[in-house]
């Protein structure tokens, strides 16, 4: 990509979710404005060459701030509050974001997607009227908010009481007051996490990983990457891609489907018109060479994704490597210290380490099941199996989140199944 020296860019948001995105465009050459109205500097206008005090909602001060300032372009983190403002304050200022108000409607919407998935012939999870009475034979079934997003309001149900006590929830979660019911399958937590960039209309695969959830939950505790459903996700969902989004005029840009095996079919359940929050952009550099959020930053100013060299780049085989995203989900608890994590960066493969949480900070019963639950993530490659596993079981070894009354607040089970399993069949 061609270096932006000399522009200006201007950041919505300063929390941990936009320290990458500033980094990355200081790091191009940009000069890089960071704004909220928030008092307390957040983490990313850390970074800012200049941070600004206006609110990421007030469209039109923000307007003025541009013209004034002569800003090239404008660029956010995953939270899509502050993306659907960016595309606001971009078609205010006839700047180029790389989706627009519909497009973003047709993706985001859980209900409006399931209907764009049924006209293009991409597989859908098989869902239920709302309405409908559910008998004994139907469960286990999700509810989820149409709106949702960080897996906030999505339960999973066994029966009908809970199925009642999920949809006050889904519908409390809800703004427009619209939920989902759709048939929960039942595969022992795995699920598939697909990564496509969009560039001048062709449609590329960049990532695929298996992900395991927490035991019993919703969010990821481990993932793999590459996928071992990677040609049953090419035979049922690529060849549907293009004609898909090419229908909505979505040319540029980056999303992400969110599928779960079932047997030998795949389903989506969920997509992302955006990089996810998992930095799979950092997974991707370190392995294959390519980083989209950098893209994305690149397209911000220019209207250019990048050059013929960085396609090339792109492989969904990670160019041999292997790699696993390892989360920290805690208990119910107050954090009153953590060790280990310092030594987690300079280990033998580490790409990335983001920790979300201080000490004093307090997780609810409404995080659970949600990505607040997490207390960091750290993200690992290796040329193999064995490398892998030496240095997550190394990161399980030190890592360790202690509440108030010095008890353990990292769930491992999810982690400690597959190491479990992994050992086994390796004959250790």
């Amino acid at each position: 990509m061609k270096a932006l020296k000399g522009r200006k860019i201007l950041i919505l948001g300063a929390t941990a979710s936009c320290v990458h995105v500033t980094k990355f465009a200081k790091s191009m050459g940009a000069f890089v404005y960071v704004t909220d109205n928030v008092a307390d500097y957040g983490p990313a206008k850390k970074h800012a060459d200049e941070p600004v005090m206006i609110s990421t909602a007030d469209v039109e001060a923000l307007t003025k701030f541009v013209r004034d300032n002569s800003v090239d372009g404008v660029m956010t983190g995953p939270g899509e509050f502050n993306i659907q403002n960016a595309i606001e304050l971009c078609s205010s200022t006839g700047l180029p974001f790389y989706c627009n108000r519909e497009q973003w409607k047709v993706c985001q919407d859980k209900r409006n997607f399931k209907d764009f998935c049924k006209r293009f012939g991409l597989p859908g999870v098989p869902e239920y009227s709302v309405n409908e009475q559910l008998e004994k034979r139907d469960f286990p079934v999700i509810v989820k908010p149409v709106d949702g997003y960080s897996s906030k309001g999505i339960n999973i149900c066994w029966n009908e009481e809970e199925y009642k006590m999920a949809k006050e929830v889904a519908l409390a979660a809800s703004k427009s007051g619209k939920i989902l019911v759709e048939k929960y399958v039942n595969n022992g937590g795995v699920t598939i996490d697909a990564k496509y960039v969009a560039i001048d209309g062709d449609y590329y695969l960049e990532a695929m990983g298996d992900r395991y959830v927490l035991n019993g939950g919703l969010i990821t505790a481990i993932s793999f990457y590459p996928s071992k459903y990677l040609d049953c996700f090419m035979a049922q969902v690529h060849p549907y891609v293009k004609k898909a989004f090419s229908s909505i005029g979505l040319k540029n840009g980056a999303f992400f489907f969110q599928a779960i095996p079932d047997d030998e079919n795949i389903y989506i359940y969920e997509m992302g018109l955006r990089v996810s929050g998992g930095m799979i952009y950092n997974m991707t550099e370190a392995t294959s060479g390519n980083n989209t959020l950098k893209m994305l930053i690149h397209y911000s100013v220019t209207g250019e994704m990048c050059e013929e060299s960085d396609i090339k780049n792109i492989d969904v085989n990670f160019k041999g490597k292997i790699a696993s995203t390892l989360s920290f989900p805690l208990r119910i608890g107050t954090i009153a210290s953590f060790e280990g994590f310092d030594s987690i960066p300079a280990m033998k493969g580490v790409i990335d380490l983001t920790i979300y949480y201080e000490i004093g900070n307090t997780i609810l019963q409404k995080h659970v099941n949600t990505l607040d639950q997490l207390f960091a993530r750290v993200m690992v490659s290796a040329d193999d199996e064995e490398s892998l596993f030496d240095t997550l079981q190394a990161i399980r070894t030190i890592a360790s989140v202690k509440n108030v009354k010095g008890e353990e607040m990292i769930i491992w089970d999810t982690y400690d199944r597959i190491y479990a399993k992994y050992k086994a069949e390796k004959g250790g």
